[in-house]
């Protein structure tokens, strides 16, 4: 809901220009790569409930405000980027910390399972905050539909509390080095690990070029398929929904698999569908492609958190991903290297080049890295080169 509400405010703020739209999402992704390593390493110090509840509070804080700007009026271009900022700055620090607590409750040996289930709540309730956030901008305005953000947020804080983790996890002792110590631990992973280092290189590529579709879609909707608000939500959701699906796959998947091919497999038909979309002149072709968009996105991205996460000791799960949230950071130049190419070139090119992009990086990664080929499925005991 808050996607398609940024997206749309964007615009109207923005005078309509696409890179107002890549602005405004590179600042929100920009906290990923300031504080994304640093977000990692206190969730493996933490309490990672109570730094979640944190999260939640804040996120609800920032909403509220941001709606009463709108319904006020008084909204500017460089608050909607301002506050999408600081609204990262806040969601930089959740990922690590629930992802963490998912391996807490259930445990390594069904990790890759929870990781995928947990995916799919919040790609199938993504879907339904798309289609309202679609709905309730034209009925209601743009104020209250983050009036809505902000309760949900707070309803969230709310289940949050009520979790009960195991006795195991909950009376565990761990002994920390400090803080600045365990973050040049976090940065050697990547350098000392080859299965973190692939992982981490393919998903910055992935990030860069393939997750910044988001910010084409905007300026696609209105400028090549003539879609409002409602047809805004449409496109959204079925993003939601085809990640939805894909994570259901995920979740059913016996342990005894192996999820590199599939990550690769993903990154593949990623790209193959952002250049399908580029061709789509029609709303409801738009949206049967933005279903494959989205599973691709949701299962390259599931995918990445759970081999990270199982590529390192126990006691460094959160700083493997703050990692991945590091590489997140760089979703900025993705955004803002969408929104200029859809300034000068229109949205159907910028998709095209971006898309080529994306599968010239699939096919490099099955070229370099022998694990990732379906091929490796029946090698015993080969990790990712």
């Amino acid at each position: 809901m808050e996607r398609v509400a940024t997206a749309w405010l964007a615009l109207e703020a923005g005078a309509g220009s696409p890179f107002a739209v890549g602005i405004v999402f590179a600042a929100r992704m920009l906290p990923s790569l300031l504080f994304g390593l640093a977000a990692g390493t206190i969730a493996d110090r933490a309490e990672r409930r109570r730094q979640l509840l944190a999260v939640g509070g804040t996120a609800a804080a920032l909403m509220l405000a941001l709606g009463l700007l709108v319904r006020l009026g008084a909204v500017a271009f460089w608050h909607v980027v301002a506050i999408s900022f600081l609204a990262g700055c806040v969601q930089v620090f959740d990922a690590p910390a629930r992802q963490a607590l998912l391996l807490d409750a259930v445990g390594r040996e069904i990790g890759a399972n929870a990781v995928a289930l947990n995916a799919f709540a919040m790609r199938l309730l993504g879907a339904v905050g798309a289609f309202a956030g679609g709905l309730l901008i034209p009925l209601l305005g743009v104020a209250n539909c983050y009036l809505a953000v902000a309760v949900i947020y707070l309803v969230g804080v709310a289940l949050l509390a009520a979790i009960k983790l195991p006795k195991r996890t909950e009376h565990a002792r761990v002994v920390h080095p400090p803080f600045r110590r365990a973050l040049a631990d976090a940065i050697r992973l990547v350098v000392a690990m080859p299965a973190v280092r692939t992982l981490s290189i393919a998903g910055i590529a992935c990030e860069v070029f393939a997750f910044s579709y988001m910010s084409a879609v905007p300026v696609f909707a209105v400028d090549v398929l003539d879609a409002g608000p409602e047809g805004l939500g449409a496109m959204n959701a079925a993003a939601a929904i085809g990640g939805t699906l894909a994570v259901v796959v995920l979740s059913a998947l016996p342990s005894r698999v192996r999820r590199e091919p599939i990550l690769a497999a993903s990154y593949l038909t990623y790209g193959a569908a952002i250049l399908t979309l580029a061709g789509a002149r029609s709303l409801p072709l738009a949206v049967a492609i933005l279903v494959v968009v989205g599973a691709c996105a949701a299962a390259f991205d599931a995918l990445e958190q759970t081999l990270i996460q199982m590529a390192v000791p126990e006691e460094q799960r959160g700083r493997a991903v703050g990692i991945w949230v590091l590489g997140l950071g760089s979703a900025p130049l993705g955004h803002l290297e969408m929104g200029a190419l859809a300034s000068s070139l229109g949205a159907p090119s910028a998709l095209l080049i971006n898309g080529a992009l994306v599968v010239a990086g699939a096919l490099t990664l099955f070229a370099r890295a022998p694990a990732y080929r379906f091929a490796a499925l029946s090698l015993s005991g080969r990790g990712p080169a």
